[in-house]
């Protein structure tokens, strides 16, 4: 289960990495706002530590910079509204078969 926002409590300093909820509970947001920040990409998706690779921490540096909107590997959203390079038309008609 999930602890709420207001029950966990901040160190004086961030540490360099962080659970997700320390991570949300220092943006101000829940768990679940941290969960779809990182399924479209604001921010970064999470280091995976351990032995098994079962431990997701967030390089809190990371996330800062994706935040502030110096991360420049994400795509800008203007890449999705590309212009069509050959100025053509596509053909609609269907072929019958």
């Amino acid at each position: 289960m999930t602890a709420r926002k207001a029950e966990i409590p901040l160190a004086s300093r961030l540490t360099a990495y962080v659970s997700r909820e320390r991570g949300a509970a220092e943006l101000q947001v829940s768990p679940s706002t941290w969960d779809d920040m990182v399924e479209c990409g604001q921010i970064p998706p999470p280091l995976r530590l351990g032995r098994m690779k079962n431990i997701p921490r967030w390089r809190w540096e990371d996330v800062d910079r994706a935040l502030s909107g110096e991360d420049r590997s994400r795509p800008s959203q203007e890449s999705y509204f590309r212009e069509r390079t050959d100025g053509a038309q596509k053909d609609r008609r269907r072929v019958a078969a």
